[in-house]
C-alpha cells in the first residue's frame, strides 16, 4: 500500500508527533510519501532509519508571531492565510498526482480536499483544527474555505487532550491517545550522568522567535537545559545546539519542564512524567483549551511569559505542587496498525 503523509509544516510539533508513526508504518511493509516543508523534512531524515519518498513544499499557513514574544500577530497571519490559500489549487494537484491508495493527514487541509477530489480515502489525525485557531480574527470568507476543507475527512484520528471544539466537530472518531517519538534509555542515562542537581529542562518550540528577555537563573539550585529560543543567564545553564536531534531524551531525563503547550511537547511530557509548567497564550485557543484540560487533571501547572523573569518563584510553585500520579502509553504502533488496516 502507498500511503501519503501531508504533514504541517508550521514549526516541528507536527512532524515530531508524526515520525514514529511514519517509521512503523515503513516496518509494517508499506510504501511512504512524506509531504511537508524544508526543515521539517530536514529533521524526518534525522530520525527514520529507512528512506521515503520525499516532497517538500509550504504546506499550511499556520500562525504569524510577533517577534521576541508568543503573541500572534493577526494582521500578519490574515495575509499569510491570503497567500496560502491561493497555492491550494497547485498543491491539489500535486497531491493528486501521486495515486496514493489512502491520505494521512496533519493537519494540512487543502490534503482533504485533494482525496476527496481523488477519490481516495483520507485520515485526518488532529487534535485541533485551524479553525480553533483562527475562529477568534479571520475573516468569515476566509474561514469558510477552511471549514469546507475540514469537512472533506472521511476518518478522525483524535489524540489525548483534543480540545472541545475539534471533538464537537468530529463526534465520530477514533482515539488514538499519545504519540512521540520513543525515547532511548542510554541516552537518557548519559544525560543524567553529567548532572549532579535537579534537571529543568525548557522549550518554546519552533513556530516562533523566541523572547525578548533575559531570563538570570544563576545561583538556583538546578541544572537548566534550554533547547533554545530562551535567553538564559547563568553558569548552571546549557544550551542545545539545533542540529539536536533527541530533544525527547532531555525531556526524560529532566526532574522538571518549562515549555509552550504545543500537543507534541506536552504530549512528549507527559509520557516522561516530568513536573511541567506550561506557558499560558491567551490568544491562542488551542494551548488554552490543553493548559485548562492538564491543569484539571492534575497535571501541571501554568505560568505566564512574565512569570519567567523570576525563575525562583516558579520553581517553587513547581517543587510543591501535587502532581497527579497517571501513566501514559507511547501509541505510535497502535496508531500504524490503524491507518494501514
Amino acid at each position: 500500500m502507498k500511503i501519503a503523509f501531508f504533514i504541517s509544516d508550521h514549526g516541528f510539533g507536527h512532524i515530531m508527533r508524526n515520525v514514529a508513526v511514519i517509521k512503523a508504518v515503513k516496518e509494517l511493509g508499506h510504501e511512504v510519501v512524506l509531504v511537508t516543508g524544508n526543515r521539517q523534512m530536514a529533521m524526518a531524515r534525522q530520525y527514520l532509519a529507512q528512506p521515503v519518498r520525499e516532497i517538500v513544499c509550504n504546506t499550511d499557513a499556520g500562525l504569524e508571531v510577533k517577534p521576541g514574544t508568543l503573541s500572534i500577530d493577526t494582521a500578519a497571519t490574515i495575509q499569510t492565510v491570503r497567500r496560502h490559500l491561493l497555492s491550494w489549487p497547485k498543491l491539489t494537484a500535486m497531491a493528486k498526482g501521486l495515486r496514493a491508495d489512502r491520505f494521512v493527514v496533519d493537519i494540512a487541509p487543502w490534503a482533504l480536499e485533494a482525496a476527496r477530489e481523488a477519490g481516495t480515502p483520507c485520515i485526518l489525525m488532529a487534535s485541533f483544527t485551524w479553525l480553533d485557531q483562527y475562529g477568534w480574527f479571520l475573516p468569515e470568507e476566509l474561514l469558510a474555505r477552511y471549514r469546507k476543507a475540514f469537512e472533506a475527512a472521511d476518518a478522525v484520528l483524535m489524540y489525548d487532550l483534543a480540545n472541545p471544539p475539534t471533538k464537537t466537530r468530529y463526534p465520530v472518531h477514533t482515539d488514538i491517545g499519545f504519540t512521540a517519538r520513543p525515547f532511548h534509555e542510554n541516552a537518557v542515562t548519559q544525560i543524567k550522568s553529567r548532572h549532579r542537581r535537579k534537571i529543568v529542562f525548557l522549550s518554546l518550540g519552533g513556530s516562533n522567535m523566541g523572547l525578548d528577555f533575559d531570563i538570570n537563573v544563576g545561583g538556583l539550585p538546578y541544572d537548566f537545559i534550554s533547547a533554545g529560543a530562551l535567553r538564559l543567564k547563568g553558569e548552571n545553564v546549557e544550551t542545545l545546539d539545533k542540529s539536536v536531534g533527541n530533544s525527547q531524551d532531555y525531556v526524560k531525563a529532566a526532574d522538571f519542564c518549562i515549555a509552550k503547550a504545543g500537543w507534541t511537547t506536552v504530549s512528549e511530557i507527559m509520557l516522561a512524567g516530568a513536573r511541567a509548567a506550561f506557558l499560558e497564550r491567551k490568544d491562542t485557543p488551542e494551548d488554552t483549551m490543553t493548559i485548562a484540560e492538564l491543569k484539571r487533571r492534575g497535571a501541571a501547572i501554568s505560568i505566564t511569559t512574565e512569570d519567567l523573569k523570576d525563575m525562583a518563584k516558579v520553581m517553587e510553585r513547581l517543587e510543591h505542587y501535587s502532581r497527579a500520579e497517571q501513566h501514559y502509553r507511547n501509541n505510535y504502533r497502535e496508531i500504524a496498525r490503524i491507518i494501514t488496516g
